[in-house]
């Protein structure tokens, strides 16, 4: 996945092996899920190759349109107990301070509840793509500070503070502070109406 957003090369790999398994078990051609994902086919050989640094809002798409979760795309393949894939480090920034990682994902009827721990380098920034209507998130400053800039809004956080936001929105996280900025984010994910 690519430095803005996405994590290591490992991960790019699960999701290539994933991805490819499921789509040719439930009979889609690349066409097919790359039309329900709304994205590109050319976008979708890349990433079956893995040669393509998808974003994680695209990822979830894809493991949408297949019926799946998240964590099931990015899980390495080989992993029969779905429990020990977590935490699995999915975005790496530029900067070594600057990371992602899924800590827990918990499936409900119509939805799925994502754990997320952040850190971002001094100076460092990630840009988040809108997601599926519905989508919700809560995040929750544990160090530093973070400015959370929305399509209308903008907020500064310190530490111990939180906020709630619809994701069909893009969204940009930005630590403008001397110091790495940590935060925990909840994702409540519902299923892409487009299918």
């Amino acid at each position: 996945m690519s430095k803005q957003a996405n994590g290591s090369l490992e991960v790019m790999q699960n999701v290539a092996d994933n991805l490819r398994q499921a789509r040719t078990q439930q009979g889609y051609s690349q066409e097919v899920l790359a039309t329900r994902a709304g994205i590109s086919r050319r976008m979708l050989v890349n990433i079956e190759a893995g040669e393509s640094n998808a974003s994680i809002a695209t990822v979830d798409k894809l493991a949408s349109a297949l019926g799946l979760r998240f964590v099931d795309v990015v899980r390495p393949p080989s992993l029969t107990d779905k429990a020990q894939a977590l935490p699995l480090r999915i975005w790496q920034g530029e900067h070594a301070d600057s990371h992602a990682s899924l800590l827990e994902s918990v499936a409900m009827p119509g939805m799925a509840l994502e754990l997320w721990r952040w850190q971002l380098a001094a100076g460092d920034s990630y840009h988040a793509e809108a997601d599926a209507p519905g989508c919700q998130e809560l995040l929750y400053v544990l160090e530093g500070s973070l400015q959370v800039q929305l399509v209308q809004q903008n907020h500064m956080l310190q530490a111990g503070q939180s906020l709630g936001f619809a994701l069909d929105q893009p969204c940009s996280y930005h630590n403008q502070g001397a110091e790495p900025c940590t935060f925990t984010k909840s994702v409540l994910m519902v299923p892409h109406q487009d299918q």
